[in-house]
């Protein structure tokens, strides 16, 4: 058979290529407008032997340039299917009919073409669709999580989860709830432990004055009738603007007037 005269054949500045219609030889160009100069053909035999090359001469052609370049198509079965050329090597000991064979164009046997499944669910019983796989996923997904079982002892909710002590779980809105009202105590008790501080400390502070009062009864007196001053001026608003603490101070108007009378001085 023929032999391969050149494996590596060189065709610079290509831009086109095509077969001949008996596939026994091949072209490549190169055309405007991709390059504008050396245009021309080159002819090769299958086996890479170049056969002719032809340069585009401008002054010789029209157009003026090399646009594109292409083999005459033949009509179907002009030119039939030939044999592999160069034919296979005959192996030693091989039956003539058996390389015949090799050498003869095989039709392979054709399957028919399926739907595509994933590599990772291949090879497994079951169905492959949509549905299937993402079951398969969940399951998956679920591998080491603690099964919840439903309580099975008389008068249980069905449905309804339990915890250990046999109590029925709490929601998070009970959860919460009770989060929230434990919260409102712990400010509520706060709230009552400073009260009783102020008091405890204003009981002091009441002592203490009344103390100096016996040591000093002009200064106290003097004192007293400041704050039953004050106490007129508040009576002469408006209720609804006085706070806690000035509606306290009024309440002890009677206290301090017995006071300052104790201390027999007028006010």
């Amino acid at each position: 058979g023929a032999e391969i005269a050149n494996p590596q054949v060189t065709a610079n500045s290509t831009v086109g290529f095509g077969w001949s219609p008996d596939s026994r030889v091949f072209f490549v160009s190169t055309t405007s407008p991709r390059m504008n100069v050396d245009n021309g053909i080159r002819l090769f035999t299958y086996n890479g032997t170049e056969i002719k090359s032809v340069p585009w001469d401008n002054d010789k052609y029209r157009p003026d340039r090399l646009l594109e370049v292409s083999f005459v198509s033949a009509l179907p079965d002009t030119y039939p299917d030939r044999p592999q050329s160069p034919g296979p090597k005959r192996i030693p000991g091989q039956a003539p009919a058996a390389a015949a064979a090799a050498a003869s164009p095989a039709v392979a046997e054709s399957k028919p073409a399926g739907r595509y499944v994933p590599p990772g669910a291949r090879n497994r019983s079951g169905g492959t669709s949509l549905a299937e796989r993402m079951r398969r996923e969940k399951e998956s997904s679920m591998v080491g999580a603690t099964k919840v079982t439903q309580s099975k002892k008389p008068g249980a909710v069905p449905g309804q989860s339990s915890s250990s002590s046999g109590q029925p779980a709490k929601s998070a809105t009970a959860l919460r709830k009770q989060r929230q009202k434990a919260a409102k105590a712990l400010r509520e008790e706060e709230e009552k432990k400073k009260k009783e501080e102020e008091e405890a400390a204003a009981k002091l502070a009441e002592a203490a004055a009344l103390e100096a009062a016996r040591a000093d009864p002009v200064k106290r007196g003097r004192k007293v009738q400041k704050m039953l001053k004050q106490i007129s001026e508040l009576k002469g608003r408006d209720p609804s603007t006085l706070n806690d603490d000035q509606r306290k101070k009024i309440a002890q108007e009677d206290e301090l007037r017995k006071e300052l009378e104790s201390l027999q001085i007028k006010g």
